[in-house]
C-alpha cells in the first residue's frame, strides 16, 4: 500500500486545534508511527490503541490501525474496517480514501475503488499515485476514455511521468484512428525518454510501431523488451512475427524457437513456426508443429490453417480438408479458408463444390485483380444477343489455362469482350476476330472508377468464373484442343530461326517456376537434369524458361556440354506475342507445369509435362484436362528427379510427332 505513513498523522480537517489534547495524542502517534516503521508492531499497536480508547472515532489513529492491520498479515477485511470507520468519522480524509482504494483494489471491488481513489483525487489536487490507480483500474475495466482522461490530467501535474505516457500510448495504441496511433507513438517515445525503460513498455512500443509499420523503431523496441526480460515468450513471440514479415526466416524461426522454449505450451508459437517450416519446403516439420499447436490448443483455428496449407503443399488434400473443415467448425465464415477449402475440393475431383466455393479467392484476397461490378455479374444466364466482358485474373498460365473457355463463350454470347493482360491481346484478338479484345484496365464500378456511360457489356465475369460455370464436370471438356492463333509473320521468323540450327527435333524446355520461393523450387529441376532429351534423334533444346534463365544455360553449356538454345533477341516474359510463335513451331515440349507449358497447351503443341500431385487444376483425375495435347506426371515432394526424366525421355522418343 503507496504512501501509507505519510502525511499528519492527525491528517484530518476535524483536527487542526493546537490544544494540549491535540499536542499529546500527536505525540504518541509519532512515536508509534516510528515504532512501526521500525518493524515493532506490536508496541505501536498498543499505543494505537490507548489512543483509541480514550477517543474512539479518532480518525487518523483508525486509518493508521487500518495499516498496521494489514502490515501485519490479518485480514484485508479487517483493515478495510477501520479505514471505514476514519472515513465515518471524517469523510475529507483524503489519505484515507487513497488507502481503502489500494486495498479494495486488492479485494477485486473495482468500482468502489476507483470511487475513493477519485475523492482522493478530489481532496489532493497534485497527488499523482490516486490518480494513476485510477487510470490503471478504468483501463482494465474497459474504460478506456475515463482512463485516457486521468493520464492526461496527470502529465498536467508531472508533464515528465512515463507512466502517464505508457498509459496514454498502451490505450491510444489499441486505436483504429490515424491521429490517435500518431500520438500513441509519441507517447511511448515520451515514456522511455523520461526514464521508464522497463520490459512492458517497451513491448507495448513496440508492438504499436510494428503496427504503425515503423519497422526499424519496432525492431529496435522488442530487442530492448527481450534484452529486459529475455523469458519474455509475448516479445519473443512477436518479434518473430516482424523479422519474418522482413523477410529474416532464419531469424525467426530461432525467435519462434525461443518463445517454445521459455513456454512449452505456447500453442501459437507451435502454429506460426510450423508456418514458416512449410513455406520454407519443411513440410512434415510444419505439419508436425500444426499438429502440436493443435494438441494444445484445439481451438486455435490458425493452426488448422497452417496444418490444411502444409497438407495442401504436401500433395495431401484429403487430409487437408479434414483440417479445414474443422477449422470452418470453428470460424464458419473464414474468407480465406473457405478459399482453400474450395481449392481441395477441386483437387480431389469434387468438381462442382470446389467450383462454388471458388468465388471465395476473391473475398479472401488470393484471387486477383478483384473488379466488382454489382448487379453485372454473369450468373449463367442465358447470352444470346447479350455482350458479357470477361476479365482476366491471376498469372499468365491461369490466363491461358481459362482461355480455353473462350471459345464456348464466343460461340454463346451475342458479343464478347475480352480484357486481358496488354501482351496477350494480339494472340487473343486474331483467335476471336469477332469478340473486342483489349488491355485491361483494373477499374469497376464497384471501385467507383468506372463511369456508368463506359458499361458496354451486359454481365461481366472473371475468367475462373467462366470456367467455373463451364466446366462443371469432365465429360464437359473438349476431347481436342482449340488452339490459340499465334502471328503468321512471327511464327514465320521462329521457324527460320529454329531451322538455323540443323536437323533434329526442336523441342521446347522450361524446368523451373519464373518466381522462385522455396515450395516452388521445391519442384523445380536443374537445366542439366534434362540432358537425356538431347540426345534422342539429335533433338535440340529450346529455352522457354521465364525468369532470367541466362546464367543457369550458361552453366549448362560451361560445365555440362548442355546446350539450350535461346532466340535471338526474344523476352519470353515480355514478348509472349514472339514466345507464343516460337512455341507453336516448336515439335514438342518437356518440363515442370508453368506458363510456357500452359502456353503449349493452348496451342495444341504435344508434350510431357510434370506437376505437383493432386492439384486443383487437375481436378483430381491426376492429368490436365485442359489441354489434351499435354501427358502430364504428377509428382510428391523430394521426387526422383533422374527418374522423372528417364520416363519423360521415353515418352517423348514415343510421342513426338515424326516429321516425313
Amino acid at each position: 500500500m503507496m504512501d501509507i505513513l505519510k502525511g499528519k498523522s492527525m491528517a484530518s480537517s476535524a483536527m487542526n486545534r493546537k490544544d494540549k489534547t491535540s499536542e499529546g495524542i500527536d505525540r504518541i502517534l509519532q512515536g508509534a508511527m516510528t515504532l512501526q516503521t521500525q518493524g515493532m508492531m506490536t508496541e505501536a499497536e498498543n499505543l494505537y490503541r490507548k489512543v483509541l480508547k480514550k477517543f474512539p472515532g479518532h480518525p487518523g489513529t483508525l486509518r493508521l490501525m487500518g495499516i498496521l492491520s494489514h502490515q501485519v498479515g490479518r485480514s484485508t477485511e479487517e483493515s478495510i474496517a477501520y479505514l471505514r470507520d476514519a472515513l465515518a468519522a471524517d469523510p475529507s480524509f483524503a489519505l484515507a480514501h487513497k488507502n481503502i482504494g489500494f486495498l479494495l483494489a486488492k479485494e477485486k471491488h473495482v468500482d468502489e475503488a476507483i470511487f475513493h481513489f477519485g475523492e482522493a483525487a478530489r481532496l489532493l489536487p497534485d497527488d499523482i499515485e490516486c490518480r494513476m490507480e485510477a487510470a490503471r483500474l478504468l483501463d482494465e475495466e474497459g474504460e478506456q476514455d475515463e482512463a485516457l482522461s486521468i493520464y492526461r490530467e496527470i502529465v498536467t501535474i508531472d508533464e515528465n511521468d512515463p507512466r502517464a505516457y505508457r498509459g496514454i500510448g498502451k490505450i491510444l495504441s489499441a486505436s483504429d484512428i490515424e491521429t490517435d496511433k500518431i500520438e500513441a507513438v509519441e507517447a511511448l517515445k515520451k515514456a522511455t525518454e523520461h526514464g521508464f525503460d522497463d520490459h512492458i513498455t517497451m513491448l507495448h512500443a513496440a508492438t504499436l510501431y510494428a503496427d504503425m509499420k515503423y519497422v526499424d523503431l519496432a525492431a529496435a523496441a522488442f530487442e530492448r523488451a527481450i534484452e529486459l526480460n529475455p523469458n519474455s515468450h509475448e516479445s519473443l513471440f512477436s518479434f518473430a512475427n516482424l523479422v519474418r514479415d522482413r523477410g529474416e526466416t532464419q531469424r525467426a524461426v530461432d525467435l519462434f524457437s525461443r518463445a517454445i522454449e521459455v513456454n512449452p505450451e505456447y500453442a501459437a508459437a507451435y502454429s506460426n513456426l510450423g508456418n514458416m517450416l512449410a513455406d520454407n519446403a519443411m513440410l512434415e516439420d510444419g505439419i508436425a508443429c500444426a499438429r502440436q499447436a493443435i494438441a494444445l490448443r484445439p481451438d486455435l483455428v490458425e493452426a488448422y490453417n497452417n496444418l490444411g496449407s502444409a497438407l495442401q503443399n504436401a500433395c495431401r488434400p484429403v487430409e487437408a480438408l479434414e483440417a479445414y473443415a474443422k477449422a470452418l467448425t470453428l470460424r464458419p465464415e473464414d474468407d480465406a479458408m473457405l478459399w482453400n477449402f474450395a481449392l481441395c475440393l477441386l483437387a480431389t475431383g469434387q468438381i462442382e463444390n470446389g467450383w462454388d466455393l471458388y468465388g471465395y479467392g476473391f473475398a479472401s484476397g488470393q484471387r486477383k485483380p478483384l473488379r466488382p461490378f454489382p448487379g453485372l455479374i454473369w450468373q449463367g444466364e442465358d447470352l444470346t444477343d447479350k455482350t458479357i466482358m470477361i476479365t482476366r485474373e491471376q498469372g499468365l498460365g491461369d490466363d491461358l489455362r481459362f482461355s480455353t473457355c473462350f471459345h464456348d463463350i464466343v460461340a454463346q454470347a451475342g458479343h464478347v469482350i475480352i480484357e486481358t493482360d496488354a501482351r496477350f491481346v494480339d494472340l487473343y484478338q486474331r483467335t476471336w476476330p469477332t469478340a473486342t479484345v483489349r488491355a485491361e484496365t483494373g477499374r469497376s464500378t464497384g471501385l467507383l472508377n468506372y463511369g456508368e456511360d463506359e458499361v458496354d457489356f451486359d454481365f461481366t465475369a472473371p475468367a475462373g468464373m467462366v470456367a467455373a460455370r463451364l466446366r462443371r464436370s469432365l465429360t464437359a471438356f473438349p476431347r481436342e484442343c482449340r488452339p490459340l492463333v499465334a502471328d503468321p509473320a512471327k511464327r514465320e521468323a521462329a521457324r527460320a530461326w529454329l531451322d538455323s540450327l540443323g536437323a533434329g527435333p526442336k523441342i521446347g524446355l522450361t524446368w523451373r517456376s519464373g518466381l522462385r520461393t522455396p515450395l516452388r523450387d521445391m519442384v523445380g529441376t536443374d537445366p542439366i537434369d534434362w540432358a537425356p532429351i538431347q540426345d534422342i534423334d539429335g533433338a535440340k533444346l529450346i529455352n522457354l524458361q521465364f525468369g532470367f534463365p541466362a546464367d543457369e544455360i550458361a552453366e549448362a553449356a560451361d560445365k555440362h556440354d548442355l546446350i539450350i538454345h535461346q532466340m535471338p533477341d526474344l523476352d519470353t516474359h515480355k514478348d509472349l506475342a514472339g514466345t507464343a510463335a516460337l512455341t507453336a513451331e516448336l515439335d514438342f515440349v518437356v518440363g515442370l507445369w508453368n506458363a510456357a507449358t500452359e502456353m503449349a497447351g493452348s496451342l495444341g503443341i504435344p508434350g510431357v509435362i510434370y506437376m505437383p500431385a493432386h492439384h486443383p487444376m487437375q481436378l483430381g483425375t491426376g492429368i490436365l484436362p485442359w489441354h489434351p495435347s499435354l501427358r502430364t506426371y504428377s509428382v510428391l515432394p523430394e521426387f526422383d528427379r533422374k527418374g522423372l526424366v528417364s520416363h519423360i525421355a521415353e515418352d517423348v522418343r514415343n510421342l513426338m510427332p515424326r516429321k516425313s
